[in-house]
């Protein structure tokens, strides 16, 4: 508990030192906004002292700040197609907003900008990362469990030996606790949720927007640690054709086609299709066991988007087909086998209606409709399911009597019927959530004017409330906010708390589980997960000669009021699920810095502290599974010709306890550790863009860091020591790949 305190004592202690030195910071500059005559903020504006060599450029938002010269008072303005423009400023001045006119007579010039591949608002109310399809490039990126290996708010680890399955990280908490969104729909909720990562191919992804601790009460209760959403390639603005072929050494091939057409302004449509398979055997750490299982995955989707009028929808049909083996090498006599099939077919899409009026009103409609069949063999046991769903949400926006308010309001019904057979025990249940919900805005995107410090330009709030009823839990209400200061044009402090509530998923929240011989036993209902989280984020740009640096610090605090406790540590061979009796928390702090070292050349460094701890039987213990420590480092270069990219990125996870070893003979459990050893794990990768031809060459885990024995007592999958669930490392050692990228 003391430790705890202190933990706490200096977390605050730290933000409350950051927050007072950023303040500090800006005393003796001069800031503001470049923009033109038609108040667009301009990028890269020379601002300068009169008769000095002391400069800035503008950034990406049009800001710039410049430390204050004693006895020069006239700033000098200077930008592409505009005649210099000087001010006088007076020691008063803080906060400028400056806008030139008078266009000068050039030649025609185009000027290009790059998309950043990672980057954090610093006007919106809420913290969202976003990853851009420029970022997704820079790995093999093959589906949604590869995109995030270049970032440092979310951590991808393996959940078994056997099928090589991944799960997310946020905040040290399991992917269950996050919120997984497509097109902001709530996606692959029931029995689709151990596979949902490998469900959205790479290239179909346009962009991801994280989005840390308490969000928007609009999409559902169900975030606790925030919300993952990715945003699909939509047909009007994707390439007419596009084909992404793909291979790695160890024999996994991909193949992606997207096809769109815009039929009219006002309609267009597209199929996107995925295949993808493994079907070589290899056992690289010689314990008889595929490293990978053989798989063959066919994904397509059907898009269609139009308008009639104010009416604007898009209408989708989704399919998989997913089949994958593994287990011992086929050699192997009476051999131990693993076998999951899924077949999943959804409709999902989405009605909005502008209305005419002098305030913004608009009312929208989101639905999807699913049906998910699953077949899975556990050496001798058995998992099956069926799902048949729908998911419905009406909302609606209204303007208040200024741009700076807004509201709304909306109505949502969420309905599983899953048939569910585990180990020859029904696990048949039938889940209907029905919510309301309001939320309130203030505040814009942009800053204030010149004029003083203005607070409804600087600062925001977004406040929520939703209150939803289960059938079989009863009421339950889900309060978030969201709050934001502008220190200034290049520094945001945002604050965030907020609860959320998911009703659990057994077994498929669980899955890992099943990778073992050990009893299973349910104490009691199991009750809804409900958690509050409250954190804190210090975003801030730094102009560094004419390079734009960044750097992010945040902090959260989770703390469980319930939550489902899967404890195989009290009794050995027997895997005890119970509602939390006790105390549950986690403590994640991050620290990051981007900076634009040259021309092209970008590094950026991350260090993440995560502290989970949770009750097993009465005694706190730190979460297994979870490393204390981590860190990111990328290091990204792209010629002046845009025609090479390299990219190199290490990551650095520290050690972490592992389940219990209690209970196990000697001899099984000598090869692995009570806690395990820290890592580093190294991607590279350099691609070659001619036109519209894209080559990359990459390699995987070059340091080549394998855990020896993933597989407790793998000599005898029969007995009641065979466990598969204790991976902390890679199971498979380097490898590399190669991939074209061709679009019309």
């Amino acid at each position: 508990m003391n430790q705890t305190m202190n933990n706490m004592k200096w977390i605050f202690s730290f933000i409350t030192l950051l927050m007072t030195t950023l303040v500090l910071a800006q005393s003796s500059d001069l800031q503001g906004y470049v923009a033109n005559e038609e108040d667009e903020l301009l990028i890269g504006a020379t601002v300068s002292w009169k008769g000095t060599t002391n400069g800035v450029l503008t950034d990406l938002n049009g800001a710039f700040s410049i430390a204050r010269i004693p006895g020069v008072t006239t700033l000098v303005i200077q930008y592409v197609g505009y005649e210099p423009f000087n001010l006088e400023v007076t020691p008063e001045d803080q906060d400028l907003y400056i806008t030139l006119s008078g266009v000068a007579t050039l030649q025609t010039i185009e000027v290009t900008e790059e998309e950043k591949g990672n980057y954090i608002s610093t006007l919106g109310t809420r913290y969202v990362e976003t990853i851009s399809s420029n970022e997704l490039k820079k790995a093999a990126c093959c589906n949604l469990a590869e995109s995030f290996e270049t970032n440092a708010s979310v951590d991808v680890g393996m959940t078994n030996a056997v099928t090589g399955g991944s799960e997310v990280q946020m905040l040290g908490l399991r992917g269950i606790y996050t919120q997984l969104l497509v097109e902001n729909r709530t996606a692959f909720n029931g029995l689709a949720q151990p596979f949902a990562l490998d469900y959205i191919p790479g290239t179909w992804v346009e962009s991801i927007q994280i989005s840390k601790g308490a969000s928007s009460v609009a999409n559902g209760p169900q975030s606790i640690t925030g919300q993952i959403n990715t945003e699909l390639v939509k047909p009007a603005t994707d390439r007419p054709f596009f084909i992404n072929l793909f291979g790695n050494s160890l024999g996994r091939v991909e193949a992606n086609m997207h096809l769109n057409r815009a039929w009219k302004p006002s309609l267009s449509t597209g199929l996107l299709l995925h295949a993808s398979g493994q079907q070589r055997e290899f056992d690289q750490n010689g314990d008889q066991f595929l490293d990978q299982p053989k798989r063959l995955q066919l994904n397509g989707m059907y898009r269609m988007f139009y308008q009639l009028g104010q009416i604007e929808g898009q209408f989708n049909v989704h399919g998989i087909q997913h089949r994958q083996e593994g287990g011992q090498l086929s050699s192997v006599e009476d051999a131990w086998r693993l076998k999951q099939d899924n077949d999943r077919l959804e409709v999902f899409g989405k009605n909005g209606y502008v209305f005419d009026g002098e305030r913004y009103q608009s009312i929208g409609f989101i639905y999807n409709a699913y049906t998910h069949a699953y077949r899975g063999q556990y050496g001798a046991r058995s998992h099956t399911g069926d799902q048949q769903g729908a998911y419905l949400n009406l909302l609606y926006n209204l303007e208040g009597n200024s741009p700076d308010h807004t509201f709304s309001a909306g109505i949502s019904h969420q309905t599983d019927d899953i048939r569910e057979d585990l180990f020859g025990v029904s696990f048949d249940r039938k889940d209907q959530v029905t919510g309301v919900f309001t939320q309130y805005s203030f505040g814009r995107d942009q800053l204030d004017d010149g004029t003083g410090f203005a607070w409804r330009k600087r600062a925001g709030i977004i406040l929520g409330v939703r209150a939803d009823y289960h059938q079989r839990f009863g009421w339950y209400i889900t309060p978030r906010l969201n709050a934001r200061l502008n220190l200034d044009a290049q520094t945001v402090i945002r604050v965030s708390a907020g609860r959320g509530w998911r009703n659990p998923n057994f077994p498929p929240d669980w899955q890992s589980m099943l990778f073992n011989n050990w009893s299973l036993q349910v104490n009691e209902k199991l009750l809804p997960e409900d958690a509050w989280v409250f954190g804190t984020n210090v975003t801030k740009s730094i102009l560094v000669g004419s390079r734009i640096w960044s750097l992010v610090f945040d902090a959260f605090h989770t703390r469980f009021t319930n939550q489902v406790v899967m404890d195989m540590e009290s009794q050995h061979t027997l895997i005890q699920l119970y509602n939390l009796d006790g105390r549950s928390y986690s403590n994640s702090l991050l620290a990051m810095v981007n900076m634009e070292v040259a021309r092209g050349l970008e590094l950026k460094v991350a260090w993440k502290y995560n502290e989970v701890k949770t009750t097993y039987q009465g005694k706190l213990k730190s979460l297994p599974m979870v490393p204390l420590h981590r860190l990111l480092a990328t290091l990204d270069y792209v010629t002046p010709d845009k025609a090479w990219r390299f990219n190199l990125t290490g990551q650095g996870v520290g050690s972490m306890r592992l389940p219990s070893h209690d209970g196990f003979p000697p001899d099984v459990i000598a090869n692995s550790p009570q806690n395990s050893p820290a890592y580093l794990l190294v991607n590279s990768q350099v691609s070659w863009t001619r036109g519209d031809l894209d080559i990359y060459l990459g390699g995987e885990n070059l340091t080549n860091r394998t855990q020896a024995f993933p597989i407790v007592d793998w000599q005898q999958p029969d007995s009641e020591h065979f466990d598969a669930s204790r991976v902390y490392a890679p199971v498979i050692g380097t490898r590399v790949y190669m991939g074209i990228r061709y679009s019309l």
